[in-house]
């Protein structure tokens, strides 16, 4: 039956799989055969206690697979568990840095626009000072051509 496993495994292309359910029953068949070797040598054995031997041996080795099974279900159990809480907590982080940026955004956009009021009121109040300036100039001028207007007199 293993080997009929096997061929099946083998035949259906699925290499990742058959190579090694191939060696387990490989493995399976070299211990079963020396089991019935060893139990044909003895005067003793029979086939009923061929057949508990190798219950036997299947039961301390699905033992050990049980056994490696837990502790790599703990292993990759604690992975998961560690790696949910830090990726949650990065989630947590992101979405708080998101809502800080958001309103950092908002102020910033309120100063800029109040900054750019400023720079219309600074505008309005230079064009205002340089024609005020430019008239204090034209006055000034006219004052002092008439004032040498009145000097050539």
């Amino acid at each position: 039956m293993l080997r009929a496993l096997t061929a099946l495994a083998a035949a259906s292309g699925a290499a990742a799989i058959a190579a090694p359910v191939a060696q387990h029953a490989t493995q399976l068949l070299q211990t079963w055969d020396k089991e019935l070797d060893h139990a044909s040598a003895g005067a003793k054995d029979t086939p009923v206690t061929r057949v508990v031997g190798l219950l036997q041996n299947m039961m301390k080795e699905l033992q050990r697979d049980m056994e490696q099974d837990e502790s790599q279900y703990k292993e990759l159990s604690c992975w998961c568990s560690n790696n949910t809480y830090e990726k949650s907590e990065a989630v947590k982080a992101s979405e708080a840095k998101i809502d800080e940026l958001g309103s950092k955004i908002e102020s910033l956009t309120a100063h800029s626009s109040e900054l750019a009021s400023s720079i219309e009121e600074l505008n309005a109040e230079y064009a205002a000072d340089k024609k005020a300036l430019d008239e204090a100039t034209a006055l000034r001028e006219k004052q002092v051509a008439e004032f040498h207007g009145m000097e050539k007199d």
